[in-house]
């Protein structure tokens, strides 16, 4: 058994320091303070103790995530990665997992579609970039084959094509057929989309 001997509120007011047996043992959201009751002079078991501390550590990794996708959605994979890469323990991250699946939070289809218009309206990618990218991000392939199977290369293509066109208006013939195929392929465009592209290119 540990004594509380101590509760000291945090600088920001939303957290508590609690001490036991006379040393810092760990920090409580408010929330998660209220709920446990806790009392100078209270005694706790080391399962009470480490229920807390698991409770705290699931919160802040929690507001963490939350805070994360509040910039722009993530994958399940972006978020997992997120959370070891800030020495998250594993029992943590799954907690938190389930938790942002419970909120409707992490969704890997919703996610695709939305990589796909973005890339799509800021950034034209063709279906073998996209393709990479979203395995990337650890989409499942059945999402992948699905969402790509609605992209149209050809606009997107055309598109990227006339942006660079001017960067090579005054090659050669063939140096123009190089450059602009590389540069399309780069951007994860099919071959049989390049061909179509830079031959109406080179028609005007």
């Amino acid at each position: 058994m540990s004594q509380v001997t101590r509760i000291k509120a945090q600088k920001n007011k939303k957290r508590v320091n609690i001490y036991l047996d006379g040393k810092f043992a760990f920090g409580l959201d408010a929330d998660n303070f209220l709920k446990a009751g806790l009392k100078v002079g209270q005694e706790l078991t080391q399962k009470q103790t480490d229920d807390l501390v698991f409770k705290n550590e699931f919160q802040k990794s929690l507001d963490r995530t939350l805070r994360l996708i509040s910039h722009r959605p993530r994958s399940e994979k972006e978020i997992r990665d997120y959370l070891k890469k800030k020495k998250s323990p594993p029992k943590i991250i799954e907690a938190v997992i389930r938790k942002l699946k419970q909120l409707k939070q992490i969704n890997d289809q919703e996610f695709a579609n939305w990589w796909i218009e973005q890339r799509s309206t800021f950034r034209p990618r063709g279906k073998f970039g996209l393709t990479m990218e979203l395995r990337q991000k650890g989409i499942d392939e059945k999402i992948i084959k699905e969402v790509i199977e609605g992209v149209d290369e050809l606009p997107l293509a055309e598109e990227v094509a006339q942006k660079k066109r001017r960067t090579y208006k005054n090659l050669p013939r063939e140096e123009f057929y190089q450059k602009m195929s590389a540069y399309l392929a780069r951007r994860g465009f099919s071959w049989e989309t390049i061909k179509k592209v830079v031959a109406k290119l080179l028609e005007k």
